[in-house]
């Protein structure tokens, strides 16, 4: 979303009694949409992809806080309403942000939902804090290993320099076509060119992506949704998940769905996020008695 837009879902989502909280951490104050739910089902919190932010996920804020005890969306370093961190933003400075941030705000395990970058974060958070993570659904996430040249072409998709090119990168990004291509384009080109993410993408390497044996040690229940249209990743990823995931995860293929469905699809999305959480609900409560 553009800068003026994002203010205004926040500010919408403050009128329907979401706080806008800031923590402080050794990266700098970091944002987060925070709101108790109407539900039973365990507390959410919901983590975006490159370039986005937390109001990105209103549609799913707002469909999902009736079901849930509490729901959050956390911006990352450099991303929305969070500070760029001093020494800039890259992947150390990324995942120090957000441990600290998530750490300082939970205080009961929760459910984690990354899509694209949110996904390795929500994978980086449970390894880290396996105690405070009940369940994960990863939505097209990113992390998959590469060697440095395959990294490196994985990465001038998200190099954006003319409008053509941010053309290209929405009708990859959607599953459909979309009326408001255009303005999409505009708001891809503006935010990918921003200094915060073209230092974000020069500062990646392949020790920053996954190893095979960090997957495998996933305690959580795993949902892994990989959508039929999905044209960002390559399929090379979904397999290097497949393979590596503990055999208790389970891998979903949902038809219509592409890149980040939340955005086309959010009723399909929530019902599989909320099927998940009675899963992890009545799982918990019977490891609980």
């Amino acid at each position: 979303m553009p800068a003026f837009i994002e203010r205004l879902a926040r500010h919408s989502l403050r009128l329907r009694g979401f706080r806008s909280v800031r923590v402080r951490t050794s990266v700098g104050r970091m944002h987060v949409l925070d709101a108790r739910g109407g539900g039973h089902l365990p507390p959410t919190v919901l983590l975006h992809g490159f370039s986005s932010a937390g109001v990105d996920f209103l549609p799913l804020l707002q469909r999902l806080r009736p079901r849930v005890s509490r729901i959050l969306a956390p911006d990352m370093p450099g991303h929305g309403f969070s500070d760029t961190p001093r020494e800039g933003l890259n992947p150390r400075t990324m995942r120090a942000g957000l441990l600290e941030a998530l750490d300082a705000v939970i205080d009961e395990p929760v459910v984690l939902f990354g899509n694209s970058m949110g996904g390795l974060a929500a994978i980086h958070y449970a390894l880290a804090r396996p105690e405070k993570v009940r369940g994960i659904v990863l939505c097209s996430p990113g992390g998959a290993a590469m060697n440095e040249a395959e990294l490196a072409t994985f990465l001038d998709t998200f190099r954006v320099e003319r409008h053509r090119d941010a053309l290209r990168f929405v009708d990859r990004l959607l599953a459909e076509p979309n009326v408001l291509r255009q303005v999409l384009a505009w708001g891809v080109r503006r935010k990918f060119s921003h200094p915060n993410m073209r230092s974000l993408l020069a500062s990646v390497s392949s020790d920053d992506l996954l190893r095979p044996e960090e997957l495998s040690a996933l305690v959580a229940p795993v949902l892994l949704l990989w959508g039929a249209v999905e044209r960002i990743l390559p399929r090379a990823h979904l397999d290097f998940f497949r393979e590596h995931l503990p055999a208790h995860a389970h891998v979903d293929e949902p038809e219509g769905f592409g890149h980040s469905p939340y955005l086309e699809r959010p009723g399909a999305v929530t019902r599989r996020i909320v099927d998940f959480l009675h899963e992890v609900d009545v799982g918990g409560s019977h490891r609980a008695a």
